[in-house]
């Protein structure tokens, strides 16, 4: 690791160049007041460069305040419940259902088995379909040969049936690339988007949490579209400032944010997706970031999922859901095109959700050749809640309640992706992909103030409200306000070699990857008051006060080389290694709380190695063991590693003496260290004949080093970046699988045992000094997991299922000592039934927390200003309550 001699970019010449952040009046038709004011005095707000969005802030009204009703009457803060309302900008919805029916009109060229006699050529032949390649001509000519009188198959086709079953894993982030699990140590979890089509989910953190073993969600801002997805202790998080382990990719792109790591899983179109592919471990191909293990996507295309589907449910908590999809091909040509447009009102206070995803895809196809062109495209405004103290849940208003607010947040991606393929020889096949996005995402947050002197029309009568010296109210409250604007491009290409070498296989890949990407952070807030229903008002006379205008650029590049030598069947060697290159140039200005302006330019540059070694062996195929009950016994042991260099909006938040706002931080030296982790894993897997069962057996240990923690700083948002020294994340995995008649189902269960283990003194909301000892839990991570699942064929159209999750008792996030009381365990069971009316359509319903059980999702330890002194509050959790019991229904039309 290194300092980089390339001097940082000067503030000028990156707004010359395209940035622009600036404080200046709306205009007049954007700070128009709300209806009912008296006054239309120009609001202030924040102007910023083209693409991003931000609601403007009104006027004042004649009370200097803007209005609002709600059901606790009149009061100040008409922005408050506008802004939550405020939907982002529409598709082009009408364009959109056009070209859905135009593509629809086109068909697939899906061949039936038995072609009409009409249609039939002169020899009686089915004809040739125009732009048919010679591999599909000779595929059409085996299936439709005489078919057995007795089975009604051709002869291939009871040939294929009888073939064992391979399960292919992807070994990189690209599609199309992979080999026989057998082949590979580790416990990987793979789904196919046919299952999730069988269990609704809101989104796809949802459908992991329910099915994957060693996963669990921790929403602790309380939106089902963006929580936190631990896995293996290892998070995925939309939360800046969570350590992030965990690298998430979608058809080779890499989806975590290229300024602070972080995952928005609202982009993800989860209906789009064919495959979804857990990877254990610290596997250096999947590049920086995957610390604990990845998580691989695969999206449909024409060819795999020819056809229409349109589908709308609607149910509890305000909650619409439109969803469709249609795929097709003709000759060399596929398409796919896939949207998903829901609105949900919440279950808690100020918990709309607006969500609209829409992914297209072309492609081209011919025995050697595949090119595929993919657009993704998400607009989303989604309120974040985040934990309320425990002394405030319950009562009148059940667990809806929340601390502060308004906080919604603005989500827009756009973006190309290009992957090819290319058969050179029988052995060696040629892949990449070269992508271009942007990623647009703003906050407005309504934070507690450090210095929280007074509660403005809360506990003091609004003419009783102390001032400061100049006559002006204390504010109790801050309005933070940040947007980050990133926009990256990259592409990866790399070699398949296959080949035999005296009856010895070998598979190697040996590829590069290059990712760039330019980002622009700005953040200021409003000095506020408090109202009455805990939302955050402005305060005329104190301006916007704008803290940060940071421009970044980073590179990332990556050499890499897998391997798996197999010198029988029985036994196969993997080997990887990886070179990581990362760069860094940050500029631009921020204030500090004494009020100068400072210049946070820096340069940072950071390289590594990072291997990987494993193998498995097959005990009974080895000794010629042939038990007909016991199939595919096989051992495997891994070891693996990878490491994270601090990202932008790490390295300028890391120093504690200058605290700053999330989501993210910002501000200053020391430099941060890159993060290495570490990972042994060993176990068994196999088959068991009666009943079809499927199980596994996984022990892994992975040591981290150097990881990036976010401390708090007070009982606002604020806090700094720091290095914390060893963690250990060491469990067991159990999964079990099979199915017996009409009967599918699953269950799997999982330890984990997440400790610090060096000596440590951190901060949190109430203490600037809290000792660490070896062998404290890390929070908000159970112990145990408990999932299970089954799917009975009641009637040939009739399907129930229904599915199980238990969690154990968890620490409180800043209980570093463990000194306070745990989160405690809990249990949920949800239904889902199907009905076949015709092929054409479907009716579904479904239920979550059937049981109404009453649990916290997240937890973290805090002070609740509102019920302790001015200065200080009551030390008291902080809970995310988890969603009570909620009943939707819908309708699915197949075409």
């Amino acid at each position: 690791m290194g300092r980089s001699t390339r001097p940082a970019q000067p503030l000028s010449a990156l707004r010359a160049a395209g940035f622009r952040a600036k404080i200046e009046p709306l205009p007049p038709s954007l700070g128009e007041v709300s209806p009912g004011s008296e006054s239309a005095a120009p609001a202030m707000g924040v102007l910023l460069r083209s693409g991003s969005r931000r609601a403007p802030l009104p006027g004042p009204g004649s009370d200097g305040l803007p209005k609002t009703v709600s059901s606790f009457g009149l009061f100040p803060a008409r922005l408050t419940l506008a802004m939550l309302r405020t939907k982002s900008p529409r598709f082009p919805l009408g364009a959109l259902v056009a070209l859905f029916f135009a593509l629809l009109s086109l068909g697939h060229a899906d061949p039936p088995a038995d072609p009409p006699a009409d249609s039939s050529g002169p020899s009686g032949e089915a004809p040739s379909l125009a732009g048919d390649t010679a591999g599909d001509r000779k595929l059409r000519s085996a299936l439709q040969q005489p078919k057995h009188p007795e089975t009604g198959r051709s002869d291939l086709e009871k040939a294929i049936s009888q073939l064992p079953e391979v399960e292919v894993v992807a070994v990189t982030p690209l599609p199309g690339m992979g080999q026989p699990l057998q082949n590979l140590p580790g416990d990987y979890q793979i789904q196919q988007g046919k299952t999730w089509l069988q269990q609704e989910e809101f989104s796809l953190p949802e459908f992991l949490e329910r099915n994957m073993a060693s996963v669990n969600e921790v929403n602790i801002n309380g939106n089902p579209f963006l929580p936190n997805i631990n896995y293996r202790g290892f998070a995925a998080s939309p939360v800046p400032g969570t350590p992030v382990g965990i690298s998430v990719f979608l058809d080779g792109v890499r989806m975590n944010e290229p300024f602070t790591n972080n995952v928005l899983w609202d982009y993800i179109p989860q209906l789009a997706v064919q495959s979804m592919e857990v990877v254990p471990g610290s596997n250096p191909i999947y590049g920086q970031n995957t610390l604990g293990g990845a998580l691989v996507l695969q999206t449909k295309s024409g060819r795999t999922n020819p056809g229409s589907m349109i589908q709308d449910y609607a149910g509890d908590w305000g909650t619409n859901d439109l969803e469709f999809q249609h795929g097709g091909y003709k000759g060399h040509w596929d398409w796919f095109l896939s949207g998903n447009w829901m609105s949900m009102e919440g279950w808690r206070q100020q918990s709309s959700s607006y969500v609209k995803q829409l992914f297209a895809k072309v492609g081209y196809h011919m025995e050697e050749t595949d090119v595929h062109l993919e657009y993704l495209g998400a607009d989303n405004l989604l309120n974040i809640l985040g934990p309320t103290p425990a002394d405030m849940l319950g009562g009148a208003f059940g667990n809806s309640m929340i601390y502060t607010g308004p906080n919604p947040q603005y989500d827009n991606l756009q973006m190309i992706n290009l992957l090819a393929s290319q058969k050179l020889t029988d052995e060696l096949t040629l892949g990449g992909n070269a992508y271009f996005r942007e990623s647009n995402y703003s906050f407005n947050n309504g934070n507690i103030a450090n210095d929280v002197y007074q509660f403005l029309g809360f506990n003091y009568p609004l003419n009783g409200q102390a001032l400061n010296a100049e006559g002006m109210p204390i504010p109790a409250g801050e309005w933070d306000f940040g947007t980050i604007d990133q926009t990256g491009a990259g592409a990866r290409l790399q070699l398949q070699w296959e080949k035999s070498f005296a009856g010895m296989e070998n598979y190697a890949v040996a590829g590069a990857s290059f990712d760039w990407a330019q980002s622009f952070f700005d953040s200021g807030f409003y000095p506020a008051a408090m109202g009455p229903n805990y939302n955050n008002i402005t305060i005329p006379g104190y301006p916007f006060e704008n803290q940060f205008a940071v421009p970044t650029f980073t590179d990332y590049v990556g050499l890499y080389l897998t391997d798996t030598f197999s010198p029988t069947p029985w036994f196969h060697l993997t080997g990887a290694l990886r070179d990581n290159y990362a760069q860094m140039v940050i500029g631009g200005t921020g204030v500090e709380t004494s009020g100068e302006m400072v210049s946070l330019a820096a340069a940072e540059r950071f390289q590594q190695v990072t291997p990987a070694a494993g193998f498995t062996f097959q005990p009974l195929a080895a000794f010629g063991v042939a038990d007909p009950n016991l199939k595919d016994l096989t051992f495997f042991f891994n070891y693996s590693e990878s490491f994270r260099p601090p990202m932008p909006g790490e390295i300028t938040g890391a120093n504690p003496a200058i605290p700053v706002i999330l989501p993210v931080a910002q501000l200053g030296d020391p430099v941060l260290s890159p993060v290495l982790a570490q990972t042994f894993e060993s176990g068994f897997r196999g088959s068991l004949a009666p009943g079809n069962v499927d199980w596994a057996l996984s022990f892994y240990r992975t040591g981290i080093s150097n990881n990036i923690m976010f401390e708090q700083t007070g009982h606002s948002a604020a806090g700094f970046f720091q290095n914390i020294g060893e963690e250990q994340n060491q469990g067991v995995e159990i999964t079990i699988q099979g199915s017996y008649k009409k009967l599918t189902w699953f269950a799997n269960w999982s330890f984990l045992e997440a400790t610090f283990q060096s000596p440590l003194v951190l901060q949190n909301a109430v203490s600037s000094a809290v000792p660490v000892q070896p062998g404290n839990r890390q929070p908000n991570l159970p112990e145990q997991m408990v999932k299970a699942g089954i799917t009975y064929q009641i009637l040939p159209q009739w399907q129930v299922s229904m599915d199980f999750q238990y969690y154990s008792s968890r620490v409180l996030y800043g209980d570093w000592s463990n000194i306070y009381p745990m989160l405690t365990g809990f249990a949920v069971l949800n239904v889902q039934t199907y009905y076949t009316l015709n092929k054409h359509c479907q009716i579904f319903a479904y239920a979550t927390n059937v049981y109404d059980e009453h649990y916290a999702s997240a937890g973290l330890i805090s002070q609740n200003v509102f019920t302790g002194a001015p200065n200080g509050g009551t030390i008291i959790p902080f809970l995310t309550p988890g969603s009570p019991f909620g009943v939707w229904g819908g309708v699915r039309l197949q075409f």
